[in-house]
């Protein structure tokens, strides 16, 4: 929080009036499963975003991302979206959104943005930037907002404003997140239902959940993991047309997809949907294992999760398959899949102390063969988005 502080008040000579905290969303199974309607695990993570703001007394809007130290502005009068805008377009949606919902603005505003999901992919630095701000904005203002004020609001500024296909489930996760709980999504319906995270590492709790990042440059994973996400939508419609209308898409049988049923299903697509269905399956095999605190069953549905990514929806990197493969081969790991929490390879592995151990002891061949380094956090869900009450209006 200082340090957010420091910088605005370094950059814009002026005391920090309102200051608001974003959390990063992880997916920890059924980062695909929304196109069949399936089910997902999600809750908040270490990564995060600030925003800090204050007043001015033009009608000049100055906008400074602090991590990667870039600085734009535009004025109350030009909120129409300009190409050279980029990450700054989603500070202008808010604005414009708000103005919409009868908001005047009657003067100007320094705003500055710091953190981790700042180096995130699109969608997420779009929420989290929308959401902090959105919030700022709230309480800068006096609007009173709730929760469900902050995703509506939130969900209009990024679909309509910014063209962005936000999650709908990301901006639940961010503003009803609990510590130590996971969200588990019924995305058929959009229901949810809040769950004890039991994986975190304790003297009661033998197993527990590490995020293994294995550094790599952003754009790796991160184009194919789009190209997929947009080729997944279309196949599992490609499939819709082949079933009845009352057989839902993530209860269609898997070993009908193996077995070739449908013979206008060409290879690709029955192989996306193969993956796409079966992960939804695995994750709600995986929250009932969460509910027994059962490690070893969670671990296996990751792993399963994993090899159908990798051999099915060959959706890989070496970085990530080396990683893997290794977590495999150690004593003390019960399973590690890809996790989607808008980082570029991220790992969700469940093991105990002896396991993290030894796991890394092959960080050192990871850097030779790769030249990158591994960073490894602990995973404990954490809260939602709020203001930082102790910075005053």
């Amino acid at each position: 929080m200082e340090k957010i502080v420091a910088f605005h008040e370094l950059n814009y000579k002026t005391k920090v009036q309102v200051l608001t905290e974003v959390p990063g969303v992880v997916t920890l199974m059924g980062a695909f499963s929304d196109f069949c309607n399936g089910y997902c695990i999600a809750g908040t993570g270490a990564l995060g975003l600030r925003v800090a703001l204050s007043d001015r007394e033009d009608n000049t809007v100055r906008v400074y991302d602090a991590t990667r130290s870039d600085k734009k502005h535009f004025s109350l009068t030009a909120l129409k979206p300009r190409k050279e805008d980029r990450w700054a377009l989603y500070i202008k949606a808010v604005m414009t959104t708000l103005q919409e919902e009868g908001v005047h603005f009657a003067h100007g505003y320094d705003i500055t943005i710091k953190g981790a999901l700042l180096f995130c992919d699109q969608i997420t630095v779009c929420e989290s930037v929308i959401m902090g701000v959105l919030m700022a904005f709230s309480q800068a203002l006096g609007l009173g907002y709730d929760r469900r004020d902050y995703i509506r609001l939130a969900y209009h500024s990024a679909t309509e404003h910014c063209g962005i296909s936000i999650r709908l489930r990301d901006l639940i996760t961010v503003c009803y997140a609990q510590e130590g709980k996971v969200f588990f999504f019924d995305l058929l319906s959009s229901n949810y239902e809040i769950r004890n995270y039991p994986f975190v590492s304790s003297e009661e709790q033998e197993y527990y959940g590490i995020i293994v990042d294995p550094s790599l440059p952003p754009q790796i994973l991160r184009d194919e993991i789009e190209e997929k996400r947009i080729d997944a939508r279309l196949c599992l419609k490609e499939l819709k047309k082949h079933i009845g209308k009352d057989c839902k898409l993530r209860n269609y049988p898997v070993k009908d997809l193996k077995s070739h049923i449908i013979k206008e299903l060409d290879e690709h697509v029955r192989r996306t949907c193969e993956y796409v269905i079966s992960e939804s399956q695995y994750v709600s095999r995986g929250c009932q294992a969460m509910m027994d605190n059962d490690a070893s069953s969670f671990g296996r549905c990751l792993s399963n999760i994993y090899i159908g990514m990798r051999d099915v929806f060959e959706v890989t990197c070496p970085e990530v398959d080396w990683l893997i493969r290794r977590a495999g081969e150690t004593e003390g790991v019960l399973g590690a899949s890809y996790v989607s929490n808008g980082d570029s390879g991220s790992i969700f592995m469940i093991l105990n102390r002896e396991g993290e151990e030894n796991f890394s002891k092959c960080m050192d061949d990871y850097k030779k063969i790769f030249d990158f380094t591994v960073k490894t956090r602990p995973f404990r869900p954490g809260g939602p988005a709020h203001i930082v009450k102790e910075i005053a209006r």
